[in-house]
């Protein structure tokens, strides 16, 4: 008399164990969908003694060194100008601070920067600050005087643009600032978001280490150590239940005894049905380390280098943006047109 062993029975202590782990791996995109930085908009600088056009263009180029810094949570200009028009606002001569407290309301955002580039003589000067929409108070103020060509103040704003941020200026910025162009020692290339996507698709974390953000580096690191630890676990699991199952089997077709027949079923049942769980869990896990994988290359891509370096052409136009409308992040792709 033989029993067919066909019935499979999955334990729900698998499954909760199965719930809380997967919870556990993915808790650190959970948080990274929760973006924690301060929301601020930047107003065009008032231009005294140059031109108002360069005094935008010069705007421009601090609010694009804010957001390579990566501190702030920064409101895009195009962004900022559909909502001001929507109320019947300009920036433009708005420089008083009532009325930049009103436009920081409107645009939901909690600190505003706005500031003035003048002329006296031969020396130009650049005073900002940062401050809260909800207080009126001054976060942060910096101000810098600068004698030379005015190109030379684009390297002046970029500078403000880490200080204002609570950063130091990267070597290289001090160095251009010191000699007006990059040392021929330390004409390194520039990082860039490319180059960060692509070390993480060789190594989890290792385009955020390029980047600068160690933090996030050893988080996408150490949760796929952790995945590759538990595949291998439940491997060596799976082959345990595996020749404990063949052995029960050998046992279970030999045997003539009606108890011991029943007691080798059931024995096998044990072992096939931890079989089974083992794989599953084995097989999701390999899920998990595909999608962390592919979701730390994402990351890699989007942040960028926290350096605030100039950025080869290879680097791909993506940013990350504060919408005031749906107050999310917002992730915005540039494309210039040639003619």
């Amino acid at each position: 008399m033989r029993y067919c062993m066909t019935e499979k029975i999955i334990s729900k202590p698998v499954i909760l164990k199965l719930a809380s782990l997967m919870l556990v791996l993915f808790l650190p995109l959970i948080l990274y969908g929760q973006d924690t930085r301060e929301t601020v908009a930047i107003l065009d600088f008032e231009g005294r003694g140059i031109s108002q056009l360069e005094a935008q263009t010069l705007t421009d180029r601090f609010r694009t060194a804010l957001a390579s810094a990566g501190v702030l949570r920064l409101v895009e200009r195009q962004m900022m100008e559909e909502v001001l028009q929507e109320q019947g606002f300009q920036q433009t001569g708005c420089t008083s601070d009532e009325c930049a407290v009103e436009v920081g309301q409107l645009l939901g955002v909690q600190n505003m920067i706005g500031g003035a580039i003048g002329k006296v003589g031969e020396t130009f000067t650049i005073d900002m600050r940062m401050f809260s929409v909800q207080t009126g108070e001054n976060i942060r103020t910096k101000n810098v005087s600068y004698a030379g060509a005015v190109d030379g103040l684009i390297t002046e704003i970029e500078i403000l643009a880490f200080q204002i941020s609570g950063l130091e200026p990267t070597d290289e910025l001090l160095e251009i600032r010191k000699t007006g162009i990059v040392a021929a020692g330390s004409a390194v290339k520039p990082k860039t978001r490319f180059g960060a996507m692509m070390r993480s698709m060789f190594i989890p974390g290792a385009g955020q280490f390029y980047s600068d953000r160690k933090r996030w580096g050893y988080t996408w690191l150490l949760s796929e150590i952790a995945i590759g630890g538990g595949i291998a676990f439940f491997g060596t699991e799976y082959q345990t239940a595996f020749d404990d199952y063949n052995s029960t089997v050998d046992l279970y077709t030999n045997e003539t005894d009606v108890d011991m027949i029943r007691e080798y079923k059931d024995q096998a049942h044990v072992h096939h049905e931890n079989m089974d769980n083992a794989a599953t869990m084995a097989e999701t896990l390999a899920y998990a380390a595909a999608g962390v994988w592919a979701a730390n290359v994402f990351h890699a891509l989007i942040t960028g280098p926290k350096t605030g370096d100039k950025t080869s052409a290879k680097e791909l136009p993506i940013r990350l943006a504060y919408d005031p409308g749906s107050g999310a992040t917002m992730m915005k792709l540039s494309i210039p047109l040639k003619r």
